[in-house]
């Protein structure tokens, strides 16, 4: 893995541990532990463990365009999976109603670009 994608996995942990708690029994205190899961799944390498983990915080909550930013991430430089990459960064920037002010779509944005360029 190339030191950019390195510095933008730890970037991505340290995002996914700075997230607000939820309350008990709203869904959000679940999606918060499953944040935690994937981030503890992505610090150990364990991609297949942190892609159930966000599958599961898409289940609850398929317009999670954080949940999808990160499934694009690690689709692309972790489980060597361009295709399915680039639907997740789509689907981030969709679901972001096109609107490069949104920090995921920005993301979102600049990833798909720097893939598709490597695609060819």
């Amino acid at each position: 893995m190339g030191a950019y994608a390195c510095q933008n996995m730890r970037d991505t942990i340290e995002r996914i541990r700075t997230l607000t708690h939820g309350k008990a029994g709203d869904g959000r205190s679940v999606v918060h532990v499953y944040r935690r899961h994937v981030a503890r799944a992505i610090g150990e390498e364990r991609w297949a463990v942190a892609e159930i983990f966000l599958d599961r915080i898409l289940e609850m909550d398929p317009r999670n365009t954080e949940a999808w930013l990160v499934k694009g991430w690690l689709r692309h430089h972790c489980r060597d999976d361009s295709e399915a990459a680039v639907g997740c960064y789509r689907k981030v920037i969709s679901l972001c109603g096109h609107d490069l002010r949104h920090p995921h779509a920005r993301r979102a944005r600049s990833s798909l670009g720097r893939l598709l360029a490597t695609m060819g």
